[in-house]
């Protein structure tokens, strides 16, 4: 059994990076040409015939090294600048930190290269298995590695970073330490895919972000195992060496405590429209509360003594135990697990998903009050001393994240695993069931999330996710996620549907405000394949000091630039920033405030800072989700905030931009907050027991609701239109009408034309099948004497029946189409309904064939 040379690794790096050639804009995608697959199958061949058999954890190790960003386990505490810093003193070469200031190289390990000479074709004499153990030797050292990486290595027995760097690299061919030096930085994707083009106009013009097909785990995993049982292991134990080691020995995967499940991919639902039609084949839908928290997968073990060890990872898979601390007895308590032995509901060990939120006051508050709750609350590295409660800060709001009675807790969701059995291909709703049955809610700390029911075969189901919606929103609560009531966990066939109000084109927060700085941004520009040279990021900011401009228009403007956007711009309207900027007179930063800029600026504390900044600010059009806050800062900003437009000067100032105090307001008032002084005042009423309920916040919340419904139905309506689904127009039966068989499969529109009441009914009624659907009773009655008996129906549902717009139901032969009465006059919202729950069932029957046309007629009384 040969050991695998960690140079036959490079290998498969090099063939990758020189097979891969990226597609131009608009040139066919050919979805079967995958360079970089058809090179990894071509090595897997080549590595089990020569090394077969192959050594124990080759598939763990192999896995590790060519996707390190899924290592969760090892963590290196080493960046560019660090890492280059140790790797000039293991070479002796000071050229190898010049790195940030060479913008021909794409990243450190071409820097790397280029230092240390040309690639060779020489084997190193480092193996695979050798590289795999120096580098968890060197994570050992890091606080957040993992504590079984860290017990392999005692603080006692660890050689220092320097020692063990050195052991890595002196005898690596420098190809060989280009790709070590991009593993411990955890993306070999500058290696893999090199650019083919440095200008920013070719690069942002002739390609896309897609212009490369790489390579995924699960891509690597089908081509390693054609079996599909490392993959189908991965989505039920979720860590790279958990999958390898099923795949590795042959048994079957089931959860187990202590390793993550995956976490199930929600699609983006772009309005209720688009959102239902991710689910239309589902019998029933729930759509449940998302709330702003942070996700949380809880893993519980009853131990023989009775006692319980809790294990919790993040949404990365990171363990999160120590971290999240502060929620543990939470748990235990929500669990019942003080209780004696026999009366718990939980016996061996259950697996949880839920939210871990910030509570405040006896409801959930602002998602980054989460930061600091578990920085106070954690054990171990994260763990960070409560600042002093004095603070002289005038916004109430923002004055400090830690306070009395502000906590941390828990919204739990989902249940996975109880008792060693699996409910992964256990139904939604029956998983609910018994997520009730184990979970005791406890007011103010844990409770169950709200979930609301939409039945897809009922009348009004887009009206009525319509409202639940925009109920949502004026709560407001981050969105909601629609899950079928017939799917397992992870179920492909019926995903996790996301709704949120930034996800609807140009419904999100919008906000004016201010570019002051500029720069290239790593991960954004290795997204957008672009140089160093471009610019992927922008540095938003607002004026401080307005009330002295107002006072001294000759007053020099102060910034404070605190947070930045590198999202929301297309790759066209990128490059013409690029070009304006880039043209445009710009001063490279500096930390103290550079000379000659007409103001003066700010930068908040751990905001990496700019590398240029702008002589004349720019105008920006932001969007986001909501408002939120960064450590150390006390201004709101957009949370992830995209750029719509970026506006050249001419056309519009910076001064138009919202200030600082301006923009407090708009976020106040958008995550759910009264002012300042409406604070200070309700204290005083409960002081002196007077109500501190406003009479008019029901009705305002209602009129929110009601606008936001208008809002929905407008979404869906111009999605329906940009799809091609709106109703065509109809060709009349003897009388103008709205609802003819349509020619698309949706139709969402309030009529276009109706019947009126001039018009003459007299022709319609023969052959017809009549509900008078009016709230009226004097038209009702009118209705019902004119009527034949027999053509008469009860309901909207017998109707769809007679019509042949039921699903297994023909058409009755006797009748030739439907007709719905309306008051002239009738209540909107009751018209809306209707004429919503008809277009709705057009939707669910549109590959009936035999439907006979269903008109509404309005009448006067």
């Amino acid at each position: 059994m040969a050991d695998i040379p960690f140079s036959f690794f490079v290998s498969l790096i090099r063939e990758i990076s020189t097979h891969t050639r990226p597609r131009r804009t608009g040139s066919r995608r050919d979805k079967q040409h995958h360079p970089a697959l058809d090179v990894l199958k071509n090595w897997i061949a080549h590595l089990r015939s020569e090394f077969s058999p192959l050594p124990q954890e080759t598939t763990a190790r192999v896995f590790r090294l060519l996707f390190p960003e899924e290592d969760t386990r090892r963590k290196y505490d080493m960046q560019e600048t660090r890492l280059a810093a140790a790797l000039a003193d293991c070479f002796s070469v000071q050229q190898l930190c010049d790195w940030g200031t060479d913008s021909s190289s794409i990243c450190l390990g071409d820097h790397v290269l280029k230092v240390l000479g040309l690639s060779s074709d020489s084997i190193g004499p480092l193996s695979i298995s050798q590289v795999d153990c120096l580098l968890e030797e060197l994570a050992s050292h890091s606080g957040y590695s993992h504590s079984s990486v860290r017990q392999k290595h005692p603080p006692g027995t660890r050689r220092p970073r320097s020692a063990i760097i050195r052991s890595l690299y002196r005898s690596l061919p420098p190809f060989d330490a280009a790709v070590l030096t991009q593993i411990i930085l955890k993306d070999l994707r500058p290696l893999l895919y090199p650019l083919s083009e440095i200008h920013f106009t070719a690069a942002l013009r002739s390609f896309t972000s897609e212009a490369v097909t790489q390579l995924t785990k699960e891509d690597a995993m089908r081509v390693w195992d054609p079996s599909r049982r490392m993959l189908d292991s991965y989505r039920i134990r979720s860590g790279l060496d958990d999958a390898s080691f099923v795949f590795d020995s042959g048994i079957d995967a089931t959860p187990q405590i202590g390793t993550p499940v995956d976490i199930p991919k929600s699609q983006k639902g772009q309005g209720c429209l688009h959102a239902l039609a991710m689910l239309q084949t589902s019998r029933a839908v729930w759509a449940e509360t998302k709330y702003d928290g942070e996700r949380t997968q809880i893993h519980v073990e009853i131990l023989p003594d009775g006692s319980s060890n809790i294990t919790i990872f993040s949404k990365s898979k990171r363990d999160s135990t120590m971290d999240r601390h502060g929620i543990h007895g939470l748990i235990r308590r929500a669990l019942g697990l003080s209780e004696r032995p026999e009366l718990r509901r939980v016996k061996a060990n259950v697996i949880l998903d839920a939210e871990m939120v910030a509570w405040h006051d006896g409801a959930i508050d602002e998602f980054w009050r989460i930061r600091s709750l578990v920085e106070h609350t954690a054990v171990g590295v994260r763990h960070k001393k409560a600042p002093d409660p004095v603070d002289n800060y005038s916004q109430i709001s923002l004055m400090t994240d830690v306070s009395g009675d502000r906590h941390l807790g828990l919204v739990f969701f989902d249940i996975l695993f109880l008792d060693s059995a699996s409910l992964l291909s256990t139904s939604y709703s029956s998983r609910r069931v018994i997520l009730e049955s184990v979970i005791t809610p406890i007011p103010g700390h844990a409770i169950l999330a709200e979930r609301q029911p939409i039945a897809l075969n009922s009348i009004g189901r887009m009206s009525s996710l319509q409202h639940v919606f925009a109920d949502c929103i004026s709560r407001p609560e981050e969105g909601l996620v629609l899950k079928a009531g017939e799917a397992g966990y992870n179920d492909k066939r019926s995903p996790w549907v996301k709704l949120k109000k930034d996800y609807i084109p140009g419904y999100g927060d919008c906000v004016d405000l201010v570019i002051l700085g500029v720069a290239w941004e790593k991960d954004r520009a290795r997204e957008l394949r672009v140089a160093p040279n471009t610019y992927t990021t922008f540095y938003i900011g607002g004026l401080h000091n307005a009330d002295q401009l107002q006072r001294d228009p000759s007053a020099r403007p102060h910034f404070r630039i605190y947070f930045t956007a590198a999202y929301g711009l297309s790759r066209e309207q990128l490059e013409e920033a690029n070009f304006l900027i880039q043209n445009s007179d710009t001063v490279q930063y500096k930390a103290s405030n550079p000379s000659g800029l007409p103001y003066t600026c700010q930068i908040l504390p751990g905001l990496v800072p700019p590398s240029q900044l702008l002589r004349e600010p720019l105008l920006a059009e932001l969007y986001g989700a909501g408002f939120t806050k960064s450590a150390r800062s006390r201004h709101y900003e957009l949370r992830f905030p995209r750029i719509t437009k970026i506006f050249r000067t001419c056309d519009r100032s910076w001064r138009d931009a919202v200030n600082l105090q301006a923009l407090h307001k708009i976020a106040r008032e958008s995550v759910g907050k009264d002012s300042s002084t409406k604070q200070v005042e309700e204290w005083g009423n409960k002081l002196w027991g007077k109500s501190v309920s406003s009479p008019g916040a029901d009705s305002k919340r209602k009129a929110l609701v009601d606008e936001w419904e208008e809002k929905l139905i407008t979404a869906d309506r111009k999605y329906a239109r940009r799809r091609d689904m709106i109703l065509s127009q109809p060709q009349p039966l003897g009388s103008r009408t709205n609802l003819e068989e349509p020619a698309s499969p949706l139709a969402l529109d309030a009529p276009s034309a109706v019947i009126r009441p001039q018009d003459s009914a007299c022709e319609f009624l023969p052959g017809s099948l009549v509900f008078v659907a009016t709230r009226n009773p004097i038209l009702r009655a009118q209705c019902k004497s004119k009527v034949p008996p027999e053509r008469l129906v009860d309901s909207l549902e017998s109707l769809f029946t007679g019509c042949g717009w039921a699903s297994g139901q023909t058409s009755n032969p006797h009748v030739q189409r439907g007709v719905i009465v309306l008051d002239s006059a009738e209540e909107p919202f009751h018209r809306k309904r209707v004429l919503n729950t008809i277009n709705d069932r057009q939707w669910l029957g549109r590959e009936l064939s035999g439907r006979k046309a269903i008109q509404v007629l309005e009448r006067h009384t």
